[in-house]
């Protein structure tokens, strides 16, 4: 298998190009030296076709899927956890909730992160030893975000920015590596709109702020403790220092900050250890092993980012789509 990076290196000599081709494989959280040279797909898809800003930032999308489901007369239930998928044989038959509803179905769609729905939710043989499989997966980074209030607006920056670091490959050691540590010097993305709608006037912007992390984790299998006592906020002020030792130091204009670090990712949306991607696209084989849409178990099926076909936004969307077909063709005529 050809690598990202050696795509890179075979193609270009200027080690800044090499490095920009890099930085694709991180779109679906992997380590370029490892992913698939298939990934060099991505900036020709941007380059050919551009891409789409929403209105009103990404959020927007999931407001009209929300509206959309009503109007087809779905019930949402917000703020409701699932405890447990049930099963007879090898049949689904229903979902259960944390205050106590059990949901008769013979379909049941997942979006949670594979690992929790065989290895949490399923009570069942078969569901053990897809697990076992699902735990094989190296998963994906995670992301370290501040959210920054600033006064003013910055001359010269677009609307996605990248200030890379000097040295790619001790990024990806400290994330992927046998000792998991915060990046010292990382690569910093910006996301700075120039839509109204992100901002609430000409005086001020709203900036996005994401670094790659380290998952959140006990210390083993390649993770750090993000909740331990002043990490988040000490990690904060590196990168912000960061940031302006390459130029833009936005510090004194901050009228104040968020932060969201692996751990309140995992908290928030249940991304174990807060791998944003679901399963990296690291090795020969990562595409070929992610948990398939159409389960084993009869009924079940598996969307989002730890399923086929991966991570990212995209081909989340991607893998609704897949399962809407398949669900649609197994119906009887």
């Amino acid at each position: 298998l050809t690598t990202l990076r050696s795509l890179g290196n075979s193609t270009f000599s200027d080690r800044r190009l090499v490095t920009l081709l890099d930085r694709y494989a991180t779109y679906t959280g992997s380590d370029p030296r490892k992913a698939p040279a298939v990934l060099a797909t991505v900036p020709y898809i941007e380059q050919t076709f551009g891409a789409w800003h929403l209105g009103g930032g990404v959020s927007t999308l999931a407001a009209a899927l929300v509206q959309r489901c009503i109007d087809l007369g779905v019930e949402l239930r917000a703020n409701t956890s699932v405890t447990s998928i049930s099963t007879v044989g090898n049949q689904i038959t229903g979902v259960r909730t944390s205050d106590g509803d059990l949901f008769p179905a013979n379909i049941v769609v997942a979006n949670a992160d594979a690992g929790q729905v065989y290895g949490s939710l399923l009570d069942s043989p078969a569901a053990q030893k897809i697990n076992n499989e699902v735990a094989k997966s190296t998963p994906s980074l995670a992301g370290f975000v501040l959210l920054l209030a600033v006064n003013g607006r910055t001359p010269g920056l677009q609307h996605h920015n990248v200030w890379f670091t000097e040295n790619y490959d001790a990024e990806f050691d400290s994330i992927f590596g046998r000792k998991a540590v915060p990046v010292n010097d990382p690569t910093i993305y910006v996301c700075l709109p120039a839509d109204p709608l992100m901002r609430p006037d000409n005086d001020h912007e709203s900036w996005f702020v994401l670094v790659n992390a380290p998952r959140h984790g006990d210390g083993s299998n390649c993770t750090i403790n993000w909740d331990e006592p002043g990490l988040a906020e000490h990690y904060a002020d590196r990168v912000l220092a960061v940031l302006a030792r390459r130029g833009m130091d936005v510090r004194p204009r901050i009228r104040w900050r968020e932060i969201r670090t692996p751990a309140d990712l995992e908290r928030g949306v249940r991304a174990p250890g807060g791998a944003i991607y679901g399963t990296s696209s690291n090795g020969a084989r990562a595409a070929f092993t992610r948990p398939a849409n159409e389960s084993p178990i009869n009924g079940l099926y598996l969307v989002g980012g730890s399923s086929h076909p991966g991570g990212g936004l995209p081909l989340v969307g991607m893998s609704a789509e897949i399962v809407a077909n398949l669900i649609n063709s197994a119906k009887p005529r």
